[in-house]
């Protein structure tokens, strides 16, 4: 059964309430984390950092969806002019121009691109802009990102026609895929599974569990539009996004302050870069069975992908600082490794949580004393995050704080009010049977 979508929007790093920012001298720069089970450290940053967090919804938007659609064919119709005017002319001069040209419209386009992320996450923390309209921009930047990839590799494209060839100082190809790698933060799986729904194209088939939601909107005889639940948390400037949804968890983090943190020390080399995942990211290092490398010092930009058992990372470093400001990672629920699971049972209604760490994946089981599955609602932080199913079993991404998880079903209730880093970890329960954690 596909479980309903849930995503996590937080930015630099996830908080409760708002709270006040103290200055960039007060801050703690951000490292990867180490979760308290066998998966790859993840990207966040300290609580200093945060300035607000809660759950929100996107749904199908029609303009968000026009101006999707109206920003891609401005970009198709600027390449196919550029395309005519490079055929039109057999000067290999006038042919260099042209490419230069666009070359430097790219690279200007990207230094936007970057600014007007910033710029939505300062009017979406003071209050300009709302929660559906910061997510729609993330939508745009993220299909933005996507078309000047593309309209990079034209241009290298068009270099082919040119012997010898360069943009600034570059082979062509180099050049474009540099421009790749630099645009890779800027978009994501999140970020796609937000640009779908906002096109109506998230969906999922009906069936026994799912049909009693009224909260969907049914587009066919045999399927129905899902919302994307969101859980949006803000810093200054930082991004970090997590989604659950067909059998994996999403998370990516971009945190462009962190380039600017010079602590680390800058790469000289690839062998340096590789040398300092290995030391940010112990794990994934240690259990990867694959690797590939991207990117070089002209990129500004050192990316790497690492695969492991369960799923993969990639991360970006910079190479004038050497500090990790993105990465992204997918990984399978079902080989995912969870912490020791807390159960409470009230009435004929037992609750089972399974943590990993904050905005990765929590299981949330429902069954009855016999141990059948039972089919009922999970709120977290009073928010919704779908059904159990037939099955007894649901995905959803986990808030950064503490939260009641509350489970209804048959007339029965459980809460348990639970942190999500299990190593530090604070539990209570309403009155009831006693919260037992298994090893």
């Amino acid at each position: 059964m596909r479980r309903a979508l849930a995503v996590v929007v937080c930015c630099c790093l996830l908080a409760g309430a708002a709270v006040a920012v103290p200055s960039a001298g007060d801050r703690q720069h951000a490292r990867p984390a180490t979760p308290a089970t066998n998966t790859s450290e993840y990207l966040t940053i300290g609580p200093d950092a945060a300035e607000s967090s809660g759950y929100q919804r996107a749904t199908l938007d029609v303009s968000g969806t026009l101006a999707l659609d109206t920003r891609g064919l401005d970009g198709r119709y600027r390449q196919l002019v550029l395309d005519e005017r490079f055929a039109a002319t057999d000067s290999t001069a006038k042919r260099r121009e042209m490419l230069q040209t666009n070359a430097d419209r790219i690279e200007s386009r990207i230094d936007g691109l970057q600014r007007q992320q910033s710029t939505a996450v300062r009017e979406y923390n003071n209050g300009t802009s709302t929660a559906r309209e910061f997510v729609i921009e993330l939508a745009h930047i993220h299909t933005a990102a996507g078309r000047i990839g593309v309209a990079a590799g034209r241009v290298a494209d068009r270099a082919r026609s040119i012997p010898g060839s360069t943009i600034d100082g570059q082979p062509a190809v180099s050049w474009a895929r540099n421009r790749g790698v630099e645009l890779g933060p800027l978009r994501g799986p999140v970020r796609e599974s937000i640009a779908t729904t906002l096109r109506g194209q998230n969906t999922a088939p009906l069936d026994a569990s799912t049909a009693p939601d009224l909260e969907a909107a049914q587009t066919a005889p045999d399927e129905r539009l899902e919302a994307l639940d969101l859980y949006v948390a803000t810093s200054n400037e930082g991004v970090v996004l997590a989604t659950v949804d067909d059998g994996r968890h999403s998370r990516e983090a971009y945190l462009p302050s962190e380039r600017a943190n010079e602590s680390a020390g800058s790469l000289t080399d690839i062998t340096a870069a590789l040398d300092r995942v290995a030391d940010r990211y112990p794990w994934a290092w240690n259990n990867s069975v694959s690797r590939d490398a991207s990117g070089d010092r002209l990129a500004g930009v050192y990316r790497f992908t690492l695969f492991y058992d369960h799923g993969r990372l990639t991360t970006n470093l910079d190479s004038r600082s050497g500090a990790v400001f993105s990465e992204q990672q997918r990984n399978r629920l079902s080989a995912m490794p969870t912490t020791d699971p807390l159960r409470r049972t009230s009435g004929d209604l037992r609750l089972t949580i399974n943590r990993t760490y904050p905005t990765g994946p929590v299981e949330l089981s429902l069954a009855d004393r016999a141990g059948d599955p039972v089919d009922g609602r999970i709120t977290i932080a009073n928010h919704s995050v779908g059904r159990t199913g037939t099955d007894g079993s649901l995905w959803a991404v986990a808030p950064r704080n503490s939260a009641t998880v509350v489970a209804r079903a048959n007339g029965d209730t459980v809460r348990i009010e639970t942190g999500f880093s299990p190593a530090g970890n604070r539990t209570t329960t309403a009155a009831g049977t006693p919260l037992t954690t298994e090893r």
